[in-house]
């Protein structure tokens, strides 16, 4: 699809192939990092650092973008780090995609495990949603992924804030 992608003439079409190729390749990390594990624990946060790697080398502003995190999720059942891993990945790439394309530097994730509950919070300090924008009629594929997952699969809730100061996203899901 690489191959492709660079062949074609239409950047839309480019574009679309260049996210296809992106998001199989996070699903194939993600498979392989908990396909690793024998165990039906993983250990989220190992994971999530594999994550943020990848993100940030398919950044187009690699070098210029700062990921921070705080928290820890600690070992979670593979029935729920798969589907988090997919999310977390998503949000990264809209967030580096999307908020922080033209200006801001900063991502932040934070998480946090509670008795019953996990949350994960990411922000972004760029140009904040469109107007009007609103996470549960968007078209946008990767929100659609996100929506999806978080729903069916976590059992979980995703809100979307965005000011002039960036955005930020904040996924709960219980235990």
């Amino acid at each position: 699809m690489r191959l492709q992608a660079r062949r074609i003439e239409d950047p839309g079409a480019a574009s679309a192939l260049n996210e296809a190729v992106r998001r199989i390749a996070s699903i194939a990390l993600v498979h392989e990092t908990l396909s690793s594990s024998s165990d039906n624990d993983v250990a989220f946060d190992t994971v999530l650092t594999t994550l943020i790697t990848h993100a940030l080398e398919l950044s187009p502003r690699m070098g210029e973008i700062t990921i921070m995190r705080e928290g820890e999720l600690g070992l979670l059942e593979s029935r729920l780090a798969t589907p988090l891993s997919l999310v977390v990945t998503e949000l990264m790439h809209n967030a580096l995609e999307h908020g922080l394309a033209e200006q801001g530097s900063t991502l932040s994730i934070k998480l946090a495990r509670y008795s019953n509950e996990c949350v994960v919070t990411i922000i972004d300090d760029g140009v904040g949603l469109p107007d009007a924008f609103d996470v549960s009629t968007s078209s946008n594929l990767g929100l659609q992924i996100v929506r999806t997952l978080t729903e069916n699969e976590l059992k979980g809730t995703l809100t979307l804030t965005s000011t002039d100061l960036g955005t930020t996203a904040v996924l709960r899901f219980p235990l």
